[in-house]
């Protein structure tokens, strides 16, 4: 998909638009999708995802357009994606609350902690001069699981569909920290 869009990021360059414009962006554009979804707006919520998604994917490559990013921009970046992922997850936990979805609102739940602590284990390693990047399922994955989840509740108008989705992303969560955690472990153990 990457590939795909570089012509839009080259474009977006020339055209004087840069990767933290486009990063502020996505991020505007997931907390309005992420008020829809809360509201129970599924189809809204979806078409205004999709394109936050796409931001979200075009900011890296708008840099490498201008020729590679910058120290502040990495840093925006992340900082955006840990906004952008804790609305997504805490509008779950909104509509689950005002729905009395016991299953949806502890899946989001278990999503929200989980889906923190695997950047932070990855961050907390890295300040200690070790790596962990691994894990079973990456940012990416989840947020393509999130879309799809709530793609089928939009296509159906079943929650409960979406409810599954979060729950699977929640499992994988945090089965990726727990990855992650032994394997700093098992490097601290080492040194």
């Amino acid at each position: 998909m990457r590939g795909g869009l570089a012509p839009l990021a080259r474009w977006l360059h020339r055209a004087g638009v840069g990767a933290n414009t486009v990063t502020i962006v996505g991020l505007l554009l997931t907390a309005l999708g992420a008020a829809l979804l809360g509201g129970g707006q599924p189809a809204l919520a979806l078409i205004v995802l999709l394109v936050g998604t796409l931001a979200d994917t075009l900011d890296g490559q708008v840099a490498k357009a201008a020729g590679g990013g910058t120290k502040f921009g990495a840093f925006l970046d992340s900082t955006a994606d840990r906004i952008s992922d804790a609305l997504l997850i805490g509008a779950a936990v909104v509509y689950a609350a005002h729905r009395d979805d016991t299953f949806l609102f502890w899946g989001a739940l278990v999503a929200l902690i989980s889906g923190s602590l695997v950047p932070y284990i990855r961050a907390k390693a890295e300040s200690l001069g070790l790596t962990a990047s691994v894990g079973f399922t990456p940012r990416e994955a989840r947020l393509l699981l999130f879309v799809l989840g709530v793609a089928a509740w939009a296509i159906s108008g079943n929650s409960q569909l979406f409810a599954v989705a979060v729950a699977v992303i929640a499992f994988l969560a945090t089965v990726t920290a727990v990855q992650r955690i032994a394997h700093v472990a098992s490097a601290l153990r080492n040194t």
